[in-house]
């Protein structure tokens, strides 16, 4: 054979090898299916029932109506939270397993538990926020207190005689009812119940003579006149309860607690599939029936770009830390 010959086949075979080289990653990317083409898993880290839970299902079924995309919601409870929260940081980041987290799992666990199986500003990507609820201050018929001054004024007065009650130790309500036991300068006394619905339920018995919860846990029970909303978190009224002012109405500084829902996913997912996801939940979020139904109990619905979400956890995880370490609070 001749010697150019042979060089010039040789140049040629690996001028082809380069080649395909090159076409497969380009082949590949072409077979995968566009994203996305299988059912979306919304995993909520809370038991079936609760005002989670609830969430989870109407915006996966918003989502499908929006989208076409299925959305199955598993709940993944335990821990207050942080079992199933710790299950999506460590699952795939393909788009198709998601966490419906909120304030505690997203903001306040890192600095009630010691030994938290995950970080949520360096093991999720942001999605989107799906909504903020301000909490509520409320008392039974017997607590001779009209508005959340009275109230303060009261508890300073007679030390450890008023008590207020959270729906469990750690949880938002309960670390909300510490700010405004910092207020108190430390005078109320915490009780803590499992779940909202015994706190509403012992503040009308008399048994508690203050309860933290989300508007919607205590809607029925004030229309009936069993129990008397003092003040609300947050920095405006709420249209479901308009004559109920915010507690920096009335003179009570650094209450401006709420508690929020958002989307994120496990670290590491493909920008392109976050910035669908981000289009795809606020489509299912602009749903003017599904904003109502939640408006109407308290919860402001709202998406956010992945940006805005980032910020809000860094500065909810800074902010509740100092709570935290104020109040003493530990869970372990």
């Amino acid at each position: 054979m001749d010697k150019n010959n042979g060089i010039d086949l040789r140049r040629r075979a690996l001028a082809g090898a380069l080649a395909l080289g090159l076409a497969a990653p380009a082949a590949i990317a072409q077979a995968q299916p566009a994203y996305p083409s299988k059912p979306i898993r919304l995993v909520t880290p809370f038991p079936p029932g609760g005002a989670a839970d609830t969430l989870a299902r109407a915006l996966g079924k918003s989502m499908n109506e929006a989208t076409g995309t299925p959305v199955v919601v598993e709940n993944r409870a335990g821990a207050g939270g942080t079992i199933g929260t710790a299950t999506v940081a460590k699952a795939e980041p393909d788009g198709y397993t998601l966490l419906l987290g909120n304030v505690s799992t997203l903001a306040t666990a890192p600095s009630l538990y010691a030994k938290l199986p995950y970080d949520p500003l360096r093991d999720f990507t942001p999605i989107t926020l799906v909504g903020r609820s301000p909490l509520v201050f409320s008392v039974g018929p017997g607590v001779q207190a009209g508005t959340l001054p009275e109230l303060v004024a009261l508890a300073k007065s007679d030390p450890g005689k008023l008590n207020y009650g959270s729906s469990g130790a750690g949880s938002i309500t309960h670390l909300t009812g510490e700010l405004l036991n910092i207020a108190a300068e430390g005078s109320m006394v915490h009780v803590p119940y499992k779940g909202s619905a015994p706190v509403v339920m012992a503040m009308m018995s008399g048994e508690l003579d203050v309860g933290v919860t989300q508007v919607a846990e205590m809607l029925q029970q004030y229309r009936a006149g069993q129990v008397r909303p003092l003040a609300i978190t947050g920095t405006r009224r709420l249209d479901v309860v308009p004559q109920v002012p915010t507690a920096q109405e009335l003179g009570v500084p650094n209450l401006e607690a709420t508690t929020w829902y958002a989307v994120v996913a496990p670290q590491g997912l493909p920008p392109q599939v976050a910035q669908t996801l981000q289009a795809m939940m606020a489509k299912a979020l602009d749903n003017p029936e599904f904003r109502k139904r939640y408006a109407d109990e308290g919860l402001i619905l709202e998406s956010s770009s992945s940006e805005a979400l980032a910020e809000l956890m860094r500065k909810e995880v800074a902010s509740w830390a100092e709570v935290v370490k104020r109040s003493g609070v530990r869970l372990d």
